[in-house]
């Protein structure tokens, strides 16, 4: 018996066994179920469905709104500000310069010489000394000068006495109406010339005739009185030597210090040996080449910012002269502003670079050129707008050192007077990022101060 069973079993076909056990698994599942199961129905098949993240299950779009709203709510405040200074956008007047560079020269330079030969007497200053006008800076020896003058004197005196004992005490009362005349017909004369009546040989041949009839008829007789007895000769020594006696004084001809001193007391010189060199270092003036293109909007009188970087000092001058030519090799015309130097920093020699104004643009809208990017070979800045950075790409018009003009919002707008615009930290910065105004700038104006009517 048991081996036909066996053998039963061992033939039974397998489709039979499949239903078997198909039977079998549907039995024990209605077997596990109950009607008072709390955990089975349409409550907990919803509850996995939710766990799961069912998309069809009731409820779970408004769910995963929810978690994205809290994430989003959770990064911004998270997210830390971007510390950074702004400076508002408005419209003004846009000077462009031209720049030009140069350096420093006195106004006034002179090498000081004795006009006479001699011995240095006394030397009344010292190398690097600040004298005035008229100071006296050396004298030579005058003993022999003074002497001329004693001689001179005498021979005028001489000559005084020859006079009155052959006039006799006589006048020259006529004598002065007659020279009157004769002057008066002198001048109608030079008249005739200048209005092209007569030429110049006849104008002198008219002036001998005219002073011959006037010696004939008594005329110039105080004149020949003193040539005859020397009173006019003595009178014209004595005035000589009184010059000389004053050319032994070398006296400065202007305010400014002395340098290349190195003459000594008791040293002969010429006239033409140089006894120093006088600088005036108070009215100086800076020279400077300007290009040729550049010169067609300069004039006399515009302002000029005057930068020394030797000082790290910026001062402001104006054009004094611009040089009628140009210099055929640097293409430069030579142009200059002149200053004082009270205080003497301002040296000549020292290199300076000028910026003058050129075109002046009026009602332009301009931001700090610090404020201007480029990314991706564009243009932009970023404006504060509730806190966050927004970008905003532009075009570009004129510049100068420190403004930038905007010529049109090419993205990004509005960009009105008055906004917000990012001037520091902002090269890395991201578009809407958290913002936190350090400082707000105020636009510098180096040209405020001037009269920018063109």
């Amino acid at each position: 018996m048991s081996l036909r069973v066996r053998a039963c079993r061992a033939t039974a076909p397998a489709p039979v066994l499949t239903v078997s056990l198909i039977l079998l698994l549907t039995l024990a599942a209605c077997g596990g179920t109950k009607a008072d199961d709390p955990g089975s129905g349409p409550d907990k098949a919803a509850s996995s469905s939710a766990a799961l993240g069912d998309s069809t299950a009731p409820g779970s779009g408004a769910s995963t709104s929810s978690s994205a709203d809290t994430t989003k709510a959770r990064k911004k405040r998270t997210e830390k500000p971007v510390t950074v200074k702004v400076c508002k956008a408005f419209r003004g007047d846009l000077v462009v310069p031209v720049v030009a560079e140069g350096s420093i020269r006195a106004r006034r330079t002179a090498e000081l010489r004795f006009e006479l030969a001699g011995t240095i007497e006394r030397i009344a200053v010292r190398e690097g000394q600040r004298v005035k006008k008229g100071q006296l800076l050396a004298q030579l020896d005058d003993r022999q000068y003074r002497i001329r003058i004693e001689e001179a004197h005498s021979r005028y005196l001489q000559a005084l006495g020859k006079v009155a004992v052959e006039e006799g005490g006589k006048g020259f009362a006529e004598d002065d109406e007659r020279a009157r005349l004769f002057r008066e017909k002198l001048r109608e004369l030079s008249q005739m010339e200048a209005r092209g009546e007569i030429t110049h040989e006849e104008r002198l041949d008219r002036e001998i005739a005219l002073g011959i009839a006037a010696v004939s008829a008594g005329g110039f007789r105080r004149e020949l009185v003193e040539a005859r007895s020397g009173l006019a000769q003595a009178r014209a020594d004595e005035e000589q030597a009184r010059l000389n006696l004053e050319k032994t004084r070398l006296r400065a001809p202007f305010s400014g210090v002395v340098t290349g001193l190195t003459l000594t007391p008791g040293e002969w010189v010429n006239a033409s040996q140089v006894f120093a060199t006088l600088v005036d270092n108070v009215d100086i003036e800076a020279e400077v080449g300007v290009l040729e293109s550049d010169l067609k909007n300069l004039e006399v009188g515009r302002p000029a910012l005057l930068t020394i970087p030797a000082l790290g000092d910026t001062l402001p001058v104006k054009v004094d002269v611009i040089s009628p030519r140009v210099d055929p090799e640097s293409r430069t015309c030579q142009v200059l502003m002149r200053l004082r130097s009270e205080d003497g920093r301002v040296k000549p020699g020292m290199f300076v670079r000028a910026l003058i104004a050129g075109e002046i643009l009026h009602d332009r809208l301009l931001v700090l050129r610090e404020a201007i990017l480029t990314r991706d070979g564009r243009p932009l800045l970023f404006k504060v707008v509730d806190g966050r950075s927004k970008w905003v790409y532009v075009r570009l018009g004129a510049r100068n050192d420190l403004f930038v003009e905007i010529e049109k919002v090419l993205q990004g707008g509005p960009l009105d007077p008055g906004t917000p615009v990012i001037v520091s930290n902002h090269l890395t910065l991201a578009h809407d990022a958290r913002i936190k105004v350090k400082k707000t700038v105020t636009p510098p104006d180096a040209w405020a101060s001037f009269d920018r009517k063109p």
